[in-house]
C-alpha cells in the first residue's frame, strides 16, 4: 500500500482530531535572569507529550518558547536545544494546510525578518556563514546546534507549511558558546 499526500492530509487531520482534549504544557522559562551558568542541555527532555504538541490550539495566547535554555546561559557546542509553542499544534510540512498548526524556525543571530508575507529563507547545508534560519518541517521540537564559541542570539518564529511566519515568535534567548575542552 503506498499513501500519497493527498491521502496523508486527511489521515493527519483525521488522527488530530481524534487525540483526547486535555491541555498540558510546559510553562515559558522565567522571566527573570538567573546568575549565568553552564547547562547541560543533553539531559533535559521537554516535559510537552506528542499528543500535545501536534493537536492543533483553536483559542488562547499564542507564544512559542525554548524549554531548556534560558538568556545568559553558557553552553558547549554542540548544544541540544528544545523548543515548544502554545496556542497552536505542531506538524510537519507534508502535512499540507491544516489549521492551527506550523512547524518552528530558528533564527540564529538575525533579526526577525523585515517581510511578513515572505517565506523564511533557507541556509546552505554546511556553512556556519550562512547559518542564521533553521527550519524544523518535519515537525521537530528539539534540535543539536553546533556553533562556534562566542556569543549568539536565538529566537524561535512559527511558521506555516510554506514557511510563511505566523509571527508567533520567542523572547530573544542570548548564549555564550564556551571553547571546547582540549
Amino acid at each position: 500500500m503506498t499513501l500519497r499526500l493527498r491521502d496523508v492530509k486527511p489521515l493527519v487531520l483525521t488522527m488530530l482530531l481524534a487525540m483526547p482534549l486535555s491541555i498540558v504544557h510546559a510553562a515559558p522559562a522565567s522571566k527573570e535572569k538567573d546568575a549565568k551558568q553552564n547547562v547541560d542541555t543533553d539531559s533535559i527532555i521537554s516535559t510537552i507529550s506528542a499528543s500535545e504538541r501536534t493537536r492543533p490550539f483553536p483559542v488562547g495566547e499564542k507564544t512559542a518558547y525554548f524549554t531548556n535554555i534560558k538568556d545568559g546561559d553558557q553552553v558547549k557546542s554542540p548544544f541540544r536545544v528544545a523548543f515548544a509553542v502554545t496556542g497552536m499544534g505542531v506538524a510537519p510540512v507534508a502535512a499540507g494546510s491544516i489549521a492551527n498548526t506550523g512547524h518552528h524556525h530558528i533564527l540564529i543571530d538575525m533579526p526577525m525578518p523585515a517581510d511578513i508575507k515572505a517565506p523564511i529563507p533557507f541556509d546552505k547545508p554546511g556553512e556556519y556563514a550562512h547559518q542564521h534560519y533553521k527550519h524544523f518541517g518535519g515537525g521537530e521540537t528539539e534540535a543539536l546546534l553546533d556553533l562556534p564559541p562566542g556569543k549568539h542570539s536565538l529566537r524561535l518564529l512559527f511558521a506555516d507549511f510554506k514557511h510563511v511566519p505566523y509571527y508567533i515568535t520567542s523572547k530573544e534567548v542570548n548564549v555564550v558558546v564556551l571553547e571546547k575542552s582540549k
